[in-house]
Formats: structure tokens, sequence, C-alpha cells
């Protein structure tokens, strides 16, 4: 758990998508799946994603974040001292993507790195840039993006109509000036869960060598049951450590795995459907791009006003959960 102790805020949000738009009817056909676009609809929620074209990498959708983001924020990727990228689908195993994406940013000169926390990346990435901030950084570009249309496989109607490729940008920034306001961040693993939604790669010990790279979900009923279990567990937690409940939370920005199990993870909180943002029909499970995609959603639709509490909370592979606690000032 991290509180912070002086003004921490988001100076800017940037967001992105593949260039590729696929209904479920586009994805149907071009997958020749065995089911129909309104069972796949019916079976989730979703009605369209956006996947990366043929020639776009994941560090191009980031990269257009960033700028979006360093706009909305009125500076340049000179004033950054830090840059955290968090992904599952990077560009390369080495370099880092972030390493990339400084590039195409025309930055050099500040350190930058990739996580992987898989869909609670994004959250685990701003748990570490307040610490960074706290010890003397001025400004964190932190991104969340993913690409995982390319470790689809079309022979697994379970998985292939889940995801969308996106990425989110946010600029972190200390001052009195911040119209919202970090109040806490937390983090948390259990990696007992590390083999229920697994891309191997070319470190694992694996006798069919035609897997590496391709999403597998072996119980998706496992995934269900944790992400019931995990998300109201985060989300208590950081809420009594600021002696919070659930009532005294505005808006609740949620990962995105599907629309069913948001809407049962909600009844299992108790909370009403109009305080939990959804984005997931429009655009599927963008894994670490998700939180800022859907901040950006509730900006963007006026559900976020002052005065406003903000709980973002994620579960994902691994597993890993986290969340931060948000006051928006104006």
């Amino acid at each position: 758990m991290f509180q912070c102790e002086e003004p921490i805020g988001i100076l800017g949000l940037g967001i992105s998508f593949g260039d590729r738009f696929l209904s479920n009817e586009d994805l149907v056909s071009q997958f020749d799946l065995n089911i129909t676009p309104t069972d796949m609809e019916n079976k989730t929620g979703i009605q369209s994603r956006y996947f990366l074209a043929r020639d776009q990498s994941l560090s191009d959708i980031a990269t257009r974040a960033a700028q979006i983001a360093l706009s909305d924020a009125n500076l340049s990727v000179d004033n950054l001292s830090r840059m955290i990228l968090a992904t599952s689908t990077p560009d390369f195993l080495t370099p880092s993507t972030a390493c990339v994406v400084q590039h195409k940013l025309n930055g050099s000169g500040f350190p930058c790195h990739d996580i992987s926390a898989a869909c609670s990346g994004f959250v685990f990435a701003v748990d570490q840039a307040l610490r960074y901030l706290h010890t003397g950084d001025d400004y964190i570009l932190v991104i969340g993006a993913d690409a995982r249309s390319r470790t689809l496989s079309s022979t697994d109607v379970n998985t292939v109509g889940l995801y969308g490729d996106g990425a989110g940008a946010v600029i972190l920034g200390k001052g009195s000036s911040c119209d919202n306001r970090i109040v806490s961040s937390f983090t948390y693993s259990d990696g007992s869960g590390y083999d229920a939604v697994m891309v191997p790669s070319v470190g694992y010990a694996h006798s069919n060598y035609e897997e590496l790279g391709t999403l597998s979900m072996p119980s998706g009923n496992r995934v269900m049951k944790n992400a019931i279990k995990a998300m109201p567990q985060v989300c208590r937690k950081i809420l009594e450590k600021n002696g919070l409940t659930l009532s005294d939370i505005d808006q609740f920005i949620f990962h995105q795995p599907n629309l069913m199990l948001l809407k049962a993870i909600a009844g299992r909180m108790g909370i009403s459907q109009e305080k939990v943002e959804t984005s997931y029909p429009s655009c599927g499970n963008t894994v670490a791009a998700s939180i800022p995609i859907t901040l950006h959603s509730a900006l963007d639709a006026g559900r976020i006003k002052r005065g406003d509490r903000v709980l973002l909370a994620t579960i994902g592979a691994g597993f890993t959960s986290g969340a931060v606690l948000m006051k928006w000032e104006s």
C-alpha cells in the first residue's frame, strides 16, 4: 500500500487503438469461427474491437497515446523524468518497448522500462510511478498497451472474441495545480494462478514450440472465480486503509475482462451498475490499456464530476490485482 503524502495527479490522458476495426460479423467471417455474431455478443457483451493492422507495431499505438497525453498536459517529451510501459505483448523480448516509444517520441536521456503484470499492468505501473515521484521525479509518462490479437488462436472460440488492441497513456506529476489527486495505490499478486492465462515464450520448457506466443486459458471458470473474489478484496483493502466504504465511491473504473463478468462483480459488491463505467462493448478487453481507456470514456461522457471519489481497480493473469484511489478536485 502506498499513501501519497503530497499532491500528485494525472496531468494528461491519451488513448489509441489498432487501425483495423472488426465487428463481431467481421471477426466470425475472417477467423471462420463456429459461433454466430449474436451469440458472441450475448456470451460476453462485446460488439466490436480494434486490431493492429498488419504493418503496425504495439509501439505505434503506444506512441500515439503518449503524444496525445503529452499534448493534453501541455508538456513535451523533454519534460519527462521517466517512462514506464506496461505490456505483455511487447514489440521485442529485448529491447523494451518503452525504449522504442522513447525513440519514436524523439526523446532521450531519461530512464524508461517495461513491466509485465498482464491486465493489472497499468495499475502496477502507476504504483511504481508514485514512488518515483515521491523521491525526486517531476513528470512520468505511464503507458498501458497491449496487442492481444497477435496471440490469439482462431481455433479457440472461448478467447478469440474477447480481446482488442489498444493503448492508454497518462502523464503523472506533482503540484497544487492538479485537478485530480491520487490518494493511494495498492498492488497484490498470488502466483498460484500463473497457469490460468498463459502465453508461452522462449524461456519456457515446452514440448510444442508451435504454441509459443499463443494465448491459452485452460479454465475460464477458474479465471472468473478469481476475478469475482479478487476485485472486491482489493477494493475493500484500499478503502479500509483510507477509512472509506464502497458507498463513498462515486465512480468505479474497473478492468474490462468482459461485460457479463463486470456485471457479476458489481452485483457481488452490491454497487449500482450506473457507478461502473464500461468500455468493453466497443473495444473488448484491451488488457493493460483497459483502465486508462475506460477512464477516458468516463471523463469524455462527463460522468466524473468535481468532488467525486474514483476507484480504479483491476485483476489479471498471474494472478495479479491492484487499485488506485483518486479524488477529483475540479
